[in-house]
């Protein structure tokens, strides 16, 4: 599986808080089946995203895990005006892998009215956003139709998966599961910031989506996509079917 979302750098935020928890992360990412892991520290008010910091954590836990998994960098972007402004200036900053995929988690306290100009603006500079865990944000759980005008305009969904499993809640995981059914959930990740709470391992997901939506579509969610977004290649999304049933699928393809 890859994961393109997790907090496992030590010291830069929430996540991982010292070299040896960064690397009982890394290996219980692997155990759990995570061949390619992207570490996303957070870009907000509270944390400060330091590129020169974050290649050196890497370099040392590289060193540390032995080949464990392979690992990648991106971000954690938070939806501000500051970031924003930076990210449209420097448009391979914060993306995933350094290509054009672009994590955004929005604010607890305000989804703004321009949103979708957000975006356009970000796509028009060659950014894609994949919008993190709306299931966890009361404020997105509130905006079904807006996150799917948002899919429509050329946005992503990237829901956590331990949601999936009812780790946060049962409103969490009843959206989740709202938009696996309206198709619009493009891949899941971890969101791992520790071991005990929130691991980074997503095999529990994997089997509850393939339980429930066919191997197709677990597949497409925990590998195929995640790995085009790493890539910066074409992501795919699923076609309209009954769970467990055989599926087919269309190929949505963005220009860089």
């Amino acid at each position: 599986m890859v994961d393109i979302h997790s907090h496992v750098l030590y010291g830069l935020d929430d996540g991982a808080r010292t070299l040896e928890e960064s690397v009982a992360l890394i290996q219980m990412a692997a155990a759990a089946g995570t061949t390619d892991l992207v570490a996303t520290p957070h870009a907000s008010p509270a944390y400060k995203f330091d590129q020169e910091l974050i290649r050196e954590r890497v370099a040392e836990l590289e060193a540390a895990c032995g080949g464990a998994v392979s690992l990648y960098t991106g971000c954690d972007f938070h939806l501000s005006f500051d970031n924003i402004e930076d990210a449209l200036a420097h448009p391979r900053k914060y993306t995933i892998n350094q290509n054009r995929y672009l994590l955004v988690e929005f604010s607890d306290l305000i989804v703004f009215h321009n949103t979708a100009d957000i975006f356009g603006r970000l796509l028009d500079a060659g950014m894609v956003p994949i919008i993190t865990h709306p299931e966890r944000n009361i404020l997105l759980r509130q905006r079904m139709e807006e996150i799917a005008k948002w899919v429509e305009q050329g946005v992503y969904v990237q829901v956590t998966g331990q949601s999936l499993l009812g780790r946060f809640g049962k409103r969490a995981q009843e959206f989740s599961e709202a938009l696996l059914r309206r198709n619009l959930v493009h891949f899941l990740a971890s969101d791992g910031h520790n071991a005990k709470h929130r691991p980074p391992t997503m095999d529990g997901a994997f089997a509850w989506v393939r339980q429930r939506h066919g191997d197709a579509q677990a597949e497409l969610l925990c590998v195929t996509n995640p790995r085009a977004a790493l890539h910066g290649e074409a992501v795919e999304a699923p076609s309209a079917g009954a769970a467990g049933s055989s599926r087919k699928w269309y190929q949505v393809w963005r220009k860089p």
